[in-house]
């Protein structure tokens, strides 16, 4: 996948026209910009007694001066508010003749039972080892019985050749990520190049029924036990290589899994599939491609996905991804390097979408991997992720960025003491000081940034407006297919101006719906607390002036209505305006 990652760094120099939500922190920050950075994964022990809760990290290290490479775990113990080294892998530990100069791919897991004589809590490692002529690639693992303090070499499982050259790529296998199948196996999957020239690349599992010791293909493919090398996804078109699998189990059995598709002509768009059999068959079969997920207002991940079932809400998937992309258009979307996709109804979809909870930067400094294969890690209740991968933050100008952002659920709350995590801003110019969200560009395009998810229906929204230098601010709700400009989103505008209190809908035009005045006017500088509750296309909507007791409403119900369901958001129009204390209720 070497090639394709380049192409992806090259097509990434078109920059978002929206600006960052936050910055997030750090998990490791390097030294300087001689250190490589990219593709972090980061687990929470469950089944390690005294030490549940621990967030263990890994991720691909290495430098440009020739040092070879190693895996540095980094161990968090207070939720990952602050982060430690507990071990660092490397030569010699990837076994006897074998030199890390190179590693990829990390991969971490706990046993959640005992697997062959290892007992739950029981952690692996897995990686891609290759020295730095890049003439072969190796899946190699290691295990920790002590928590990720030591570490001990265990195998070489799958062995490729190289990264090789275009347009099909090499002889190499790349990207593996571990689960307990339906059988209480370890299967692995991987993207798989040893089957060129017919396929450029499969995707492929292979099963352990010992935790690991031992796999159903031997190192060079070829079958050790039942049932061997199973080919899950290929493609009738040669160039095409599906890769990067990431995959979520589901509480009825059913397993999902994501992949992005590149080759001519393609985005690496993200597609899904499911295996109803515990993983032994997939969709229709390998030619079955499965289903591309694309959102309800037009978006699409591409590159790199990464796939979690969260239990919150009665189960969703969760889908991000390096890129975002719209599906009637060219280019990327204001959302790029920072959405989150959810499905309430499997992998089929229909997908929603939220902000993550902070958008890495492109670096302009040499090797960070900015965005590419970003981790995340649901809490327990799935109520929120952490969202982990490199952002070019810092003097060396990268690191491993980390942070936690709300999954999209309702009740929905933002006091802005965190700064602008989880909102995507679409024009302006945007900060936070003290709890209070600010605008301070002003014009007449509309400046807005959004916030939770496109999938909410009907909702409360409350919060305070205060006009700073302009005739009218106010919240967005039931936003979607967002965009800079001023009225670039398809939803509801509710407002106030120095004389009134007025709702209106967008959808690249403006269309005036209701308005009332407010008593006595509402001078520059007053805190107006707004209530804005959407019930079907109902809107019951009472504004207060600071210091007074008595309310300005308006109600509303829309025949025209058409937007049931979207995020919230605030706006200013023709001057500037801040905001504080926003919540959303069901």
């Amino acid at each position: 996948m070497l090639i394709l990652f380049a192409a992806l760094l090259f097509g990434s120099l078109a920059p978002p026209i929206a600006s960052a939500n936050d910055l997030g922190a750090s998990m490791y920050t390097r030294d300087s910009d001689t250190e490589r950075l990219a593709y972090a994964r980061v687990i929470r022990l469950q089944h390690s007694g005294s030490l549940n809760g621990t967030l263990l990290g890994s991720f691909e290290h290495a430098r440009s001066d020739g040092t070879p490479a190693d895996f540095v775990l980094r161990e968090s113990g207070d939720d990952g508010a602050n982060w430690t080294t507990k071990a660092t892998l490397g030569d010699p530990l990837t076994g006897p003749g074998h030199p890390s100069d190179q590693l990829w791919q990390p991969f971490l897991f706990e046993l959640p039972t005992q697997l062959g004589e290892f007992p739950a809590g029981t952690l692996l490692l897995f990686g891609n080892v290759a020295p730095s002529s890049g003439e072969r690639t190796d899946f190699v693992s290691w295990r920790s019985t002590d928590h990720g303090a030591s570490w001990q070499f265990q195998s070489i499982i799958q062995t490729g050749g190289g990264g090789g050259g275009a347009p099909h790529g090499g002889s190499g296998v790349w990207e593996p990520f571990v689960i307990v199948d339906g059988a209480g196996r370890l299967a692995m999957y991987f993207s798989d190049e040893r089957t060129e020239p017919e396929h450029a690349q499969v995707l492929a599992h292979i099963v352990s029924d010992d935790g690991g010791v031992s796999w159903s293909a031997n190192p060079d493919g070829s079958t050790n036990f039942e049932p061997g090398r199973v080919i899950d996804v290929q493609s009738t078109t040669d160039t095409d290589r599906p890769g990067m699998p990431t995959l979520a189990q589901l509480p009825d059995g059913t397993i999902a899994m994501a992949y992005e598709i590149c080759g001519d002509g393609r985005n690496c768009e993200a597609h899904l599939k499911t295996s109803t059999d515990g993983g032994t068959t997939w969709g229709g079969g390998p030619e079955d491609l499965g289903t591309k997920a694309v959102s309800t207002d037009g978006r699409y991940l591409g590159s790199s996905p990464y796939l979690v079932w969260s239990p919150a809400d009665g189960g969703r998937l969760l889908l991000t991804g390096m890129r975002t992309r719209l599906l009637d258009g060219d280019g990327f979307t204001p959302e790029d390097r920072q959405a989150i996709f959810v499905s309430t109804d499997g992998a089929q979809g229909p997908w929603s979408w939220l902000p993550a909870p902070f958008q890495p930067l492109e670096s302009s400094a040499a090797n960070c991997s900015t965005s590419y294969s970003p981790d995340l890690l649901l809490s327990e209740d799935g109520t929120s992720v952490r969202y982990t991968t490199p952002t070019a933050v810092g003097d060396s100008g990268c690191m491993e960025g980390t942070a936690v952002g709300q999954a999209g659920t309702l009740p929905y709350t933002s006091a802005f003491d965190r700064g602008r995590s989880g909102w995507i801003d679409y024009g302006g110019c945007w900060s936070t000081s003290d709890g209070v969200l600010s605008e301070t560009c002003g014009g007449d395009g509309g400046n807005k940034s959004l916030a939770g998810s496109t999938a909410w229906g009907d909702y409360t929204l409350a919060g305070d407006v205060r006009l700073d230098n302009g005739p009218e601010a106010g919240f967005v709700v039931r936003a979607s297919n967002p965009g800079v400009g001023a009225d670039a989103v398809n939803g509801y505008y509710v407002g106030v101006s120095e004389t009134s209190l007025f709702l209106g809908r967008q959808d690249g035009a403006w269309t005036p719906l209701a308005s009332v005045p407010i008593p006595d006017g509402l001078a520059a500088g007053t805190w107006y607390h707004l209530s804005v509750q959407a019930q079907g296309c109902t809107f019951t909507i009472t504004g207060t002036k600071d210091g007074s007791g008595t309310p300005t409403t308006l109600d509303y119900t829309d025949d025209g209505c058409t937007f049931t369901h979207g995020a919230v958001g605030v706006r200013d129009q023709t001057g500037t305006g801040s905001w504080r204390d926003i919540t959303v209720q069901a």
